[in-house]
């Protein structure tokens, strides 16, 4: 079972595309994922319907991985949301109504 075939909206594909990358740092991480993915899961808030397997984890890329919070200035206004993310290396992450630093 793969994200793209599971029917998580975007929201749940950024979730996941979020416990992707702590994979990647934390290697305790990934393998409490591989014994228990379904409370792994449940922390991202993530739900599987009856009796579905539990998607595979992405292999870690090939490079060196940077994980940057970006944010506007105080008299910018916020931007706008991030397209969908839709490659397994992107991971957008914006939180619509947060205060921008």
């Amino acid at each position: 079972m793969t994200v793209d075939t599971i029917g998580w909206d975007t929201a749940q594909r950024r979730a996941f595309g979020e416990l992707t990358a702590r994979s990647w740092l934390d290697a305790d991480f990934r393998l409490r994922y591989e014994r228990e993915p379904l409370s792994v899961l449940a922390e991202y808030d993530l739900r599987l319907s009856d009796g579905a397997p539990a998607p595979e984890l992405p292999p870690e890329p090939g490079a060196e991985l940077v994980i940057e919070v970006l944010t506007g200035s105080a008299a910018a206004p916020p931007p706008p949301p991030p397209p969908p993310c839709l490659l397994s290396l992107c991971f957008c992450l914006y939180t619509p109504g947060r205060a921008q630093r």
